[in-house]
């Protein structure tokens, strides 16, 4: 039987080339007229800070600035963004940036309103009230996190990626322009792009899979597969920028709907850890977590490699399904992502810890279509060392 689904997207959409002239009128929607921007120095080095600002003075909106955000970012950040809220006693944030920034934009905006302890928050439903108006603008195409009801920071005490999932943590407005990732660093764009594809393929193998999400979680592996090669080659092409910034953000649909599984899990202590950025880890294990769930759905597996452009007639099902992981395999290869822990200078005394701490990670294993123990994911983390 097909479980009954509960599906929510944020407030507002503003989605295609030149998105970002809507966002004064996104704001005087939301009546607000003063707004922080929270955001990082290096899109403040770049310029992409001053693209915003610029249509912000353009239309007469006060605006005070954040660019503490860090990658993975640790709690400690979201102290530091709070502070610089209440100075600046904006009424809306503007997340500008990769996950990390948005992520620090939606928590901070359920600070403004709730306990100053971050800490309450982990964990599923643990916002009571709601936040402060929030306009989320994704400059990387991959964490999906516009459009998701997740954030993610960084434990240092206990070395662990952990999550918020709340309802009140999704955008009233999500604003993607694509024009915004043009000239993104390959590696960048290599390493968030798997991410989103990620989010796409653990979306439509684990237990919570729903045919009406399904369409999402395909359409962004078909896009991220024809056009992810392209952008990293080539990042100034509009169009291969256009239709990865979908994938992401079909991707960020998936994730409040049906969610992931052990790829996320297994990440979040490689990088808690190891500070290896969520992408970059989520990039690394998939082909080996793909390869362990094979079995639950080899038809699932299977349509996924016909995605992906792969020719299965004549294979078995099996052999089908293990061209998914080919597929995955050669993407990865062709833009450059790593493919073993100890490129990272993971050492491999890591492996033990790293498997206790994923077992913890409930809220994913719990969904992941096939059962992983202590042992499994010891063995997953192994294989990929």
């Amino acid at each position: 039987m097909i479980r009954m689904l509960d599906f929510q997207l944020s407030g507002r959409l503003i989605f295609g080339r030149g998105a970002l002239s809507e966002l004064p009128s996104a704001l005087a929607r939301l009546n607000v007229g003063r707004v922080l921007i929270v955001t990082d120095p290096g899109l403040v080095r770049a310029g992409i800070c001053a693209s915003v600002t610029d249509v912000l003075a353009g239309a007469g909106i006060t605006y005070a600035i954040f660019d503490g955000v860090e990658p993975d970012p640790r709690m400690a950040v979201v102290d530091g963004c709070l502070e610089a809220a209440r100075d600046s006693s904006c009424e809306a944030l503007i997340g500008l940036g990769g996950g990390s920034a948005l992520d620090i934009a939606k928590i901070t905006s359920a600070l403004l309103t709730n306990t100053d302890d971050v800490a309450q928050f982990i964990g599923v439903d643990q916002i009571p009230n709601p936040t402060l108006p929030k306009v989320l603008i994704p400059t990387t195409s991959g964490t999906g996190s516009e459009v998701s009801p997740i954030a993610i920071l960084s434990d240092e005490d206990a070395h662990l990626k952990k999550g918020v999932v709340s309802p009140r943590l999704y955008a009233d407005v999500a604003l993607v322009d694509s024009d915004l990732t043009l000239g993104l660093p390959p590696h960048i764009t290599a390493y968030t792009g798997v991410d989103a594809l990620t989010h796409a393929i653990e979306a439509y193998t684990n237990k919570y899979a729903h045919p009406l999400v399904d369409g999402f979680a395909l359409h962004a592996i078909e896009l991220i597969s024809n056009n992810l090669r392209r952008a990293v080659a080539c990042g100034d092409d509009p169009e291969a920028r256009f239709s990865m910034a979908m994938a992401s953000t079909l991707g960020g649909f998936c994730l409040g709907t049906v969610n992931t599984g052990a790829v996320h899990a297994l990440a979040y202590p490689l990088g808690g850890e190891f500070d290896v950025p969520h992408g970059v880890a989520n990039s690394l294990l998939l082909p080996y977590i793909m390869r362990y769930n094979l079995i639950s759905n080899l038809d699932r597996f299977a349509h996924i490699a016909r995605v992906m452009g792969y020719q299965t007639e004549g294979l078995s099902q099996r052999e089908a399904a293990e061209q998914a992981v080919e597929a995955v395999v050669q993407l990865c290869r062709d833009i450059g992502i790593v493919s073993r822990m100890r490129d990272l200078d993971v050492p491999e005394s890591a492996i033990e810890p790293m498997a206790v701490a994923a077992m913890d990670v409930t809220r994913l294993l719990s969904i992941n279509p096939r059962t992983v123990t202590l042992d499994a994911a010891r063995a997953i983390y192994r294989q990929a060392y």
